[in-house]
C-alpha cells in the first residue's frame, strides 16, 4: 500500500492541505488545514471547536486529505463554498477533491480537546492523530504545499531589493524578514532552515 512518503510528505513537517468531511445531512464540506506528516501511515493536526469539520469529524471519526495546488480552491474552501461539483464520493467513505494531485483517506486514532486562553478569550481546540487508510495518487508527481519555500522566495526579494529601498522600507524589510524566520522554522525542514539561516546571515553583512 502507499505511503504519505510516496506523496514526498516528510517526518514532522506541517503540509497545507483541504480536508473534506461529511455533513450532517451528507453533503461534502471542504475547510483548508495544516496537517504534520508524523510517519508513513500517521498524521497530526488542530481543529477549533465552532466549524463544520471539527463537528464532522468529532462525528464521522474519518475524512480526506487533498493534495493540491489550486489557489482558487484555499480560497473557495475558506471564504466561499466549494460546487457540489467539485468533490466526488469516494464509495460510501466520504469525499474527496476532482482536481486534487492526490488525496488519502485516514480514520482517527485518538482525540484530545485542549481548552487555550489568550487575548481573544477561551478556546477549544481538538488534537486529532490519524492513521491513513488509503492512498491514491492521481498523477505522477505530487507536490505537498508548505509554506517555508514561499517564505524563503518572499525573502529573498526583501535581501535583493534591500540596498536601494529607503530607510523606512529597509526597516519594514528587516521586520518582514524576521517574521519569515520565525515561519520557517515553525513549519519547515531542515532544508528550510538552513537556506533561511544562509539569507540571515548574508543580511547582517549588509548592515
Amino acid at each position: 500500500m502507499l505511503g504519505l512518503y510516496s506523496l514526498g510528505m516528510e517526518n514532522g513537517i506541517l503540509y497545507e492541505t483541504i480536508l473534506t468531511t461529511r455533513n450532517p445531512d451528507g453533503t461534502p464540506n471542504a475547510a483548508p488545514i495544516g496537517v504534520i506528516c508524523k510517519n508513513n501511515e500517521e498524521v497530526v493536526f488542530y481543529l477549533h471547536k465552532g466549524s463544520k469539520t471539527f463537528d464532522n469529524v468529532r462525528r464521522e471519526k474519518s475524512f480526506h486529505v487533498n493534495i493540491l495546488n489550486d489557489p482558487m480552491v484555499f480560497v473557495e474552501s475558506t471564504i466561499g463554498n466549494l460546487e457540489s461539483g467539485e468533490f466526488q464520493a469516494d464509495n460510501a467513505d466520504g469525499f474527496f477533491i476532482k482536481s486534487a494531485e492526490a488525496f488519502f483517506r485516514a480514520e482517527v486514532t485518538s482525540e484530545k480537546l485542549v481548552e487555550r486562553k489568550d487575548h481573544l478569550g477561551t478556546s477549544t481546540t481538538n488534537v486529532i492523530q490519524a492513521r491513513v487508510l488509503r492512498v491514491v495518487k492521481n498523477q505522477e508527481h505530487v507536490q505537498p504545499l508548505n509554506r517555508a519555500i514561499y517564505g524563503i522566495i518572499e525573502a529573498l526579494v526583501y535581501i535583493s531589493r534591500i540596498d536601494i529601498v529607503s530607510e523606512d522600507e529597509k526597516k519594514a524589510y528587516l521586520n518582514q524578514m524576521s517574521e519569515i524566520s520565525r515561519l520557517v522554522n515553525k513549519v519547515g525542514s531542515e532544508d528550510h532552515k538552513r537556506a533561511m539561516k544562509r539569507i540571515l546571515a548574508s543580511l547582517e553583512n549588509k548592515k
